[in-house]
């Protein structure tokens, strides 16, 4: 009996403290379903144009965010995030390796102190670059910033961020995991970004060692970047530039990125914005591509949009790509959809 008393006790005086802890945590589940329709000239051997379906989301990628937090008092506060990408027509994976969180994966600490998070995560060059783009990273699979981002994602990532005052600093190390080295396999980052109300202003360096044939290489990533904001119209750009040493087997190979843009908000629906990217190589001056892009935003509601984008590129010295898989010397884009966040 006087064991059943006890219990009886301390379940009376810890209900309310799980109860508590229970209001203090939550799990939410967001995320965008984005459809299109896509026409692009130049893209068969003939001249042919197509006419087909962003699966994938043309103004946003499609995902699925489960995010959760917990707050241990003293202002410390556990989270997570775990983001799967799906093909909008066949319900699949977007990716080839059928990864279930292959966006983000990550567990982490947040305090005054600033953040701590660990698994797949942005690069803190993508975490800028966003800030910069006229476009702020959408219409990725067209604009080419996602792979000038230093790949876009870390796995094995332990990333720092902390706020003071008007400046934010990030700083990471992603594990390369390979037996019998710390370097083969890894990256590591460091940015610093300043925000003074309508100005923004930040750099980033990020160094990833990368495997090409046998042999692991150094590859590093420089981004800068400048934003401001007057009133409806905003304007950035930014200039990247990507490096890897290829030590004494070959000349190194050097992709340069220049970007920049404005937008207007005409009223709280219409937007329009407009970009220009130019990409080149150090190694082929002849080679590289000049695209322009104009994109139109109609708002039915805070969560929903229709948007429409004309894209313009000229290829110098062009080869067979992904985006052009005819190696046409230009091509003229359009895109018609709707975007939904939930």
């Amino acid at each position: 009996m006087k064991k059943i008393a006890r219990t009886c006790a301390l379940f009376a005086l810890t209900t309310p403290l799980m109860h508590a802890a229970n209001a203090q945590s939550s799990v939410t589940i967001f995320g965008t379903v984005d459809g299109g329709v896509r026409y692009l000239s130049n893209a068969a051997a003939n001249g042919g144009s197509k006419l087909y379906m962003g699966s994938n989301g043309w103004n946003s990628s499609n995902k699925i965010d489960i995010a959760g937090k917990e707050e241990l008092g003293a202002g410390l506060e556990a989270h997570f995030l775990l983001e799967n990408g799906f093909n909008l027509a066949t319900g699949a994976f977007d990716n080839t390796t059928n990864t279930l969180f292959q966006r983000q994966s990550f567990v982490g600490l947040k305090g005054n102190w600033g953040a701590l998070d660990m698994g797949r995560q942005y690069t803190i060059s993508h975490d800028f670059i966003s800030d910069y783009d006229p476009f702020h990273f959408n219409y990725t699979s067209l604009i080419p910033l996602t792979q000038a981002s230093s790949g876009t994602r870390f796995s094995n990532d332990v990333k720092y961020t902390g706020e003071f005052g008007a400046f934010k600093f990030e700083l990471e190390n992603a594990f390369g995991e390979v037996a019998g080295s710390t370097n083969d396999g890894a990256a590591r980052g460091v940015g610093l970004q300043y925000y003074g109300g309508d100005l923004t202003l930040g750099a980033s360096y990020n160094r990833r060692s990368v495997l090409v044939g046998s042999t692991y290489r150094n590859e590093d990533y420089y981004l800068a970047g400048a934003a401001y904001k007057l009133g409806k119209l905003a304007v950035s750009g930014g200039y990247m530039i990507d490096t890897l040493d290829l030590a004494s087997t070959a000349p190194n190979t050097v992709a340069r990125n220049i970007f920049g843009g404005a937008s207007y908000a005409f009223t709280h629906q219409w937007k329009l914005t407009g970009g220009f990217y130019r990409t080149t190589s150090s190694t082929d001056r002849a080679r590289g591509k000049d695209m322009t892009i104009v994109g139109l935003d109609y708002m039915l509601s805070k969560r929903t949009k229709l948007y429409t984008e004309v894209d313009y590129t000229k290829y110098h010295n062009a080869v067979v790509s992904t985006l052009n898989t005819a190696g046409a010397a230009r091509q003229v884009g359009m895109t018609l959809g709707i975007n939904h966040r939930f």
